[in-house]
């Protein structure tokens, strides 16, 4: 459960270009595939009376309309292609249902004893970055915290990642797992994380960066160049496996 786009934050990329690709139908298929998300898209569709306004045809909004028929294809919303994509209000009603359900600012802490009856999967925390909040966590019975300032994509000038992790460990005192992300690029990274009491490390950007340059294969490069490098990194401190690794094979700058 991610805690820290309860509001999205001033993103100063996706203002410049002017680009929400959520609002394109890109990137929200872990909701369009959901048969319950599914029917909420069905139900705001049966509320809606009239034609409504029609908006002004601009190139666009064609590239928007293209663009949200491709991604409801293949999904609980529409049987056939994209030009029964096109023809169906479907689509466009996944796009405003999911930016009407994303951001919940009204969310509190005891609203994970309603996540908690829902699944019997792990429940982690994701953006936990003070101790205070690792323990609340934990007094709530979370299976584990992901110490996360979201790619520094929300709060410009947030604490870093490694800087929050140590208290956090010891917060935790090993009760359950604690992923990092943020700010890992390679085997070197996932290493100091490690060291400073991570069980595991999160590497979202480099994926995704061989996703878009080579596909699958790009994808399986990214995650050996890392592995490569965490074992050569292991190997010149002097240890043999991940679990040798501590807080006392780093020097602290100053």
């Amino acid at each position: 459960m991610t805690l820290d786009t309860h509001l999205l934050g001033w993103r100063t990329r996706d203002l410049d270009a002017a680009f929400l690709p959520f609002t394109r139908g890109q990137g929200i298929a872990q909701y369009t595939s959901d048969p319950v998300f599914a029917e909420l898209v069905r139900q705001r569709v049966a509320r809606t009376t009239g034609p409504g306004e029609r908006p002004r045809v601009t190139p666009t909004l064609l590239r928007s309309a293209f663009s949200i028929a491709r991604s409801a294809v293949g999904t609980k919303l529409v049987d056939g292609g994209v030009r029964d994509a096109l023809r169906s209000p479907l689509p466009r009603a996944a796009v405003e249902t999911f930016l009407d359900v994303f951001s919940d600012p009204s969310l509190t802490w005891d609203d994970l004893a309603r996540l908690r009856e829902w699944t019997s999967l792990p429940v982690l925390l994701k953006g936990v970055l003070h101790p205070d909040d690792a323990s609340r966590a934990l007094d709530h019975g979370v299976d584990g915290v992901v110490v996360s300032n979201h790619g520094g994509r929300q709060v410009d000038r947030s604490v870093a990642t490694l800087d929050a992790l140590p208290d956090i460990v010891e917060r935790v005192a090993g009760r359950v797992p604690i992923v990092l992300d943020s700010g890992i690029r390679g085997g070197a990274d996932a290493a100091i994380a490690l060291a400073l009491g991570a069980t595991a490390v999160g590497i979202g950007r480099p994926y995704a960066y061989g996703l878009a340059v080579a596909g699958q294969v790009g994808v399986r490069e990214v995650v050996r160049n890392h592995i490569a490098e965490l074992d050569l990194t292991l190997g010149l401190a002097g240890h043999r496996s991940v679990a040798e690794l501590g807080p006392e094979m780093l020097r602290a700058a100053g």
